[in-house]
């Protein structure tokens, strides 16, 4: 009996089994299913902040990409060449590069990611399966050797080859507009090295990754120099104590004009942000050479040094720096005899202008009187042109003074 109704038990047992098990999966089904959808909802998020570069870099997010975005099959191959006149020879260096992985650059979260976290420092990248950068850089070591240079002329070299690169002005107009924040990202946002390379173009912030990507590639110890009040950003190379700029242990090394050496402070033209100055020679000047009117900012305040890599130190400046120091006294002269010819130059033209009137006045009604006022206006456009004179032939003395250190500079 006991037996039969256990078997009459097990039989009704198996016989709701069904109806109570779906009933108990439904239950717990109540509580799951919120779970499941915010979980749902918070890998969506984390998709979207990843894959919009509004999220770190880090673990998960790194294996999610390379997962989504895999390296890209090379295809596109376009040749790019770096030239430059490094003490008087033309020196070229070639890669190839190609549009799949400028592609592959451009659309990078993870460049999204440095631009919305203003983390400069990476920007400096390359993906590990490029080694563009580093054969760029290798190629300059052998150009090097093969010109007996030391390391650090081989580091001025490159820095040569870079300034070369055109310097970008539709994007530095859109940039330094008072509106430049009304723009779309993808007008504003830096340029990694290998597009800066690809474009042929490049602003302060693009030349300045790419300078620092291949001198961390030759070896030496770098940063990146942010100054906020001039919207400007330059390369710092490491020199010896005593030789830094802006109270660090790093020297500038301007990229975004021609002919700057590492320690040469710029000045920035105000409607370009583009470095103008630097030491270079100078041309002569006449009574009749035009007044210039070129607005420059005096490049300081330093903002922030980001170290991004370790290495050499760059020791020539102490070579050079006994003549930079009498070339940047030389400045200050050639500043004051320039402006002195400036208002000489005005002053010459007003009286210039004087005079024609005056002739004119004359010569339509000639008398004693109008004669007497050509006189003396034409004595006083005389005074005017020898005071021009004379302030020009100051001013080229000390070019020529000035020049001539300058090829001594430019020798080391």
């Amino acid at each position: 009996m006991v037996w039969r109704i256990g078997i009459y038990d097990t039989r009704i047992s198996s016989f709701v089994k069904p109806s109570i098990c779906y009933n108990h999966y439904m239950r717990k089904m109540r509580y799951i299913s919120p779970i499941i959808f915010l979980l749902a909802l918070g890998v969506g998020y984390f998709l979207f902040l990843t894959f919009s570069g509004r999220i770190d870099p880090n673990p998960v997010s790194d294996t999610i990409i390379s997962v989504v975005r895999p390296y890209p099959a090379l295809s596109g191959p376009k040749t790019v060449t770096l030239s430059c006149a490094y003490h008087g020879e033309d020196v070229k260096v070639s890669e190839t590069l190609y549009d799949s992985l400028d592609k592959y650059y451009k659309d990078s979260p993870a460049k999204l990611s440095a631009y919305y976290h203003d983390q400069n420092e990476n920007f400096v990248f390359s993906y590990k399966q490029d080694g563009t950068i580093r054969d760029i850089a290798s190629k300059i070591k052998q150009v090097g050797t093969q010109k007996g240079l030391t390391a650090d002329q081989t580091l001025d070299l490159a820095a040569c080859l870079m300034q070369s690169i055109p310097y970008d002005t539709d994007k530095a107009a859109r940039i330094l507009s008072p509106d430049y924040y009304k723009l779309p990202t993808e007008q504003l946002i830096p340029r990694y090295p290998y597009e800066t390379l690809y474009e042929g173009l490049g602003i302060c912030t693009d030349k300045s990754f790419l300078g620092v990507a291949v001198f961390r590639e030759l070896g030496y110890s770098t940063s990146l120099l942010t100054f906020d009040a001039q919207r400007h950003m330059s390369v710092g190379i490491e020199v010896p104590a005593g030789y830094g700029d802006f109270g660090t242990k790093y020297a500038i090394m301007e990229l975004t004009g021609a002919n700057f050496l590492v320690g040469e402070v710029p000045e920035i033209s105000s409607n370009a942000g583009l470095a103008v100055g630097g030491i270079s020679t100078l041309p002569n000047v006449t009574t009749d050479s035009p007044v210039s009117t070129e607005k420059r900012v005096t490049l300081a305040s330093l903002t922030k040094a980001i170290p991004v890599s370790g290495g050499e130190i760059y020791s020539r400046i102490v070579d050079r720096m006994a003549l930079k120091n009498q070339i940047t006294s030389l400045q200050t002269q050639l500043t004051n005899a320039q402006q002195d010819y400036n208002d000489t130059k005005v002053t010459l033209s007003a009286k210039e202008s004087s005079l024609q009137a005056v002739e004119s006045t004359y010569k339509s009604a000639p008398s004693n009187k109008t004669y007497s006022t050509y006189t003396t206006a034409y004595n006083s456009y005389v005074q005017a042109y020898n005071a021009a004179k004379l302030a020009v032939d100051n001013y080229n003395s000390l070019v020529n003074k000035y020049n001539s250190l300058v090829a001594k500079y430019r020798e080391y």
